[in-house]
């Protein structure tokens, strides 16, 4: 059971050209656990490719990249969800970017909230911790300081 702050339902209604559909979500704040599944599902719909914007044809294409992204986010983090909605059977798009504008606007609420009291009370520069904060992490998870140069090299297009 999720704790009923770090959940939110909503409801959706979208015409489409050849039906309506309306519906209840319950969509929950993703684990730090659901961040990591997330990206192995996506590649997993990605064949194991991943898009890359200087090697255009060597991985996948970017429009298939965000559905994929879009999929693997809803199929993780939706927990209740009205008897029609069927990734496998869905064909419309439109209803899929309405459930995913949804979800993420939920999940970007509680950058406000962090933000907003880190801001009140703290007396530090959450701006400044942030980026310290950001270099820090991607230093640490840098490949080329993980991966011989050799290797790396070799992993390159």
């Amino acid at each position: 059971m999720v704790d009923s702050a770090l959940s939110h339902t909503f409801n959706i209604s979208v015409l489409t050209d050849y039906k309506r559909y309306t519906g209840s979500f319950t969509t929950k704040k993703l684990s730090v656990r659901d961040f990591a599944q997330l990206g192995v599902r996506k590649v997993q719909l990605n064949g194991g490719f991943h898009y890359n914007p200087k090697a255009l044809g060597q991985g996948i294409d970017q429009a298939t990249d965000e559905l994929n992204t879009m999929i693997a986010h809803l199929e993780l983090a939706l927990i209740e969800y009205p008897e029609w909605w069927n990734l496998d059977e869905l064909t419309d798009l439109t209803v899929l970017s309405e459930v995913y504008g949804e979800v993420i606007s939920f999940e970007n609420s509680f950058l406000g909230r962090r933000n907003a009291s880190e801001d009140k009370g703290s007396g530090r520069s959450s701006e400044a911790d942030s980026t310290a904060a950001q270099s820090k992490a991607n230093d640490a998870g840098s490949v080329t300081q993980v991966v011989d140069p050799e290797v790396q090299a070799a992993l390159e297009p």
